[in-house]
């Protein structure tokens, strides 16, 4: 099977080349905006590689390609507030252009979209059920967009998965710390006090480690038709940020906290089901302790 990812050398795809088996063959779409090099370094396989835009990717680079895993976007949510135009550009018209140009030419499309799209809630959120999707930042309200283009566009002769991550944690090369769980290892590799929004540190929110994110794409490609055309919510956890700072000290010892009253944007507190996906036989493994315990050793030189 060939493979093509684009922004394939992000926090996810830097991942996923290295653990896609060896009759994958994975070609790397990827502009390196974000100047992730270092993904490239020490391939433990070969991967052929496009230094381009999605917004260039034409047919003929699409022979031979079997699926796509569409990963390349604008992801900081918070930061999505300040930058609504790069966010429209990059992660709806240009998605929508190579959505277009990928349908017919490939077997498969994998979009991996956001539990962030459900926005706010009282309880639990479902996947087919539209009622919970509220998006509540410019970056959630494109993964909607893009969900909402793929399902009116392709499903014929290009088959298509949506898969709603919950927030991602764990080590990877091209890994980034905006994000909850790895922004509060590396504020305390630094002696930092953690910074939390004080509304937010008793709200659920979900979360999904980097190998339960790889091994649910890899679940999805082994299974039939009938799994297809579809979306999944897929999550390892769903955490109160005072249990994940609960899951830091239990590695690192106290940690001071930094409680800020700040309006919330885009966090608030919502349980996602992840039953559907269950159904199809994938169990998500990964560990928030686990985690935590890798991120932070990976800064163990510093003092």
């Amino acid at each position: 099977m060939n493979i093509l990812i684009t922004g394939g050398l992000g926090h996810l795809g830097s991942y996923f080349i290295e653990k896609f088996p060896d009759e994958y063959e994975i070609i790397v779409v990827d502009n390196l905006l974000t100047q992730r090099y270092t993904s490239l370094f020490n391939l433990k396989r070969n991967i052929k590689f496009l230094d381009k835009d999605i917004d260039d990717i034409n047919k003929d680079d699409l022979n031979g390609v079997d699926c796509v895993l569409h990963l390349a976007a604008i992801t900081n949510a918070e930061g999505s507030f300040k930058n609504k135009e790069q966010v429209e550009d990059i992660n709806v018209i240009q998605t929508k252009k190579f959505v277009e140009t990928c349908n017919g030419r490939v077997d498969s499309f994998i979009f991996p979209s956001s539990t962030s799209v459900y926005g706010v809630a009282t309880d639990i959120v479902y996947e087919d059920d539209d009622s919970f999707v509220n998006p509540q930042s410019p970056y959630a309200e494109s993964k909607i967009k893009i969900e909402n283009l793929i399902k009116g566009t392709l499903g014929e002769e290009t088959k298509y998965l949506i898969l709603r991550f919950g927030t991602i944690f764990g080590t990877s090369k091209g890994m980034r710390f905006h994000t909850a769980i790895n922004k509060f290892c590396y504020q305390t590799a630094l002696g930092q006090p953690l910074t939390i929004w004080e509304d937010n540190y008793k709200q659920y929110r979900p979360y999904l480690g980097l190998n339960d994110a790889y091994r649910s794409i890899n679940h999805f490609l082994k299974k039939g038709p009938s799994y297809w055309n579809e979306t999944y919510n897929v999550l390892s956890l769903n955490s109160k940020l005072k249990d994940i700072v609960l899951a830091i000290e239990n590695v690192a010892g106290d940690v001071d906290l930094n409680m800020v009253n700040t309006p919330l944007l885009n966090q608030f507190s919502y349980k996602v089901n992840d039953d559907k996906v269950r159904d199809t036989g994938f169990i998500s493994k990964d560990k928030l302790i686990d985690s935590v315990k890798d991120t932070l050793h990976m800064f163990r030189g510093i003092k």
